[in-house]
């Protein structure tokens, strides 16, 4: 039961971290792209009127062009890798402390809690979703249509995300109870049993 108890416990900090990180790299990469795609565009507008007309003007021309598109792609980058990070860390944290509280409660409840622990994340995810869709809907000052919108869409995405962790989670409990050395019965209660009674033939 420690042992199946210590996994459990241990996906919340790693996704914390996991988390956060890939949304940062994803965003990154996007916002690299897209702002890399507009600097490019808002160059060659710019310089419509005065295009080179020597072989020197054109490879400074080229030059500068690549140099600023580079410089907004990196700053555009950054910019949205660290917005997607941050929002996710805020989600995925937030969905830790309320998932926690639910567990203290049901982990109280007797025989079998851990398992059932791991079936509140869908709950978390959503009450997660709802409080981030809220703080954006107060941030960027929504309109009472658009705010509540965002918030039906952060719960019910929330939700998802959750459950997802929760069939992950579920996943790794069984697979501890069932490589557990003194059986599935003690590692995680709640969890299939994987022994079958012998029986003469």
């Amino acid at each position: 039961m420690a042992q199946a108890h210590s996994t459990q416990q241990h996906q919340g900090p790693s996704l914390l971290v996991l988390g956060p990180t890939t949304a940062a790299v994803f965003g990154f990469t996007s916002g690299l792209v897209s702002a890399s795609k507009l600097a490019s565009k808002q160059f060659l507008a710019e310089n419509a009127h005065r295009l080179p007309t020597t072989v020197q003007g054109w490879y400074f021309y080229q030059k500068t062009k690549n140099y600023r598109v580079l410089w907004a792609g990196i700053k555009g980058g950054l910019r949205t890798g660290a917005r997607l990070g941050l929002w996710t860390g805020a989600f995925l944290g937030l969905e830790e402390v309320v998932d926690s509280s639910l567990r203290s409660g049901i982990e109280l409840a007797g025989p079998g809690a851990q398992l059932q622990g791991a079936k509140t994340k869908w709950v978390s995810g959503g009450v997660a979703g709802l409080g981030l869709a809220g703080a954006a809907g107060w941030y960027y000052r929504l309109s009472r249509h658009t705010a509540a919108k965002r918030l039906f869409l952060g719960f019910a995405l929330g939700s998802v995300a959750g459950a997802l962790i929760t069939e992950h989670e579920v996943d790794m409990l069984i697979f501890v109870a069932q490589s557990s050395p003194t059986g599935s019965d003690t590692s995680c209660p709640g969890a299939p049993s994987t022994t079958s009674s012998a029986r003469p033939e």
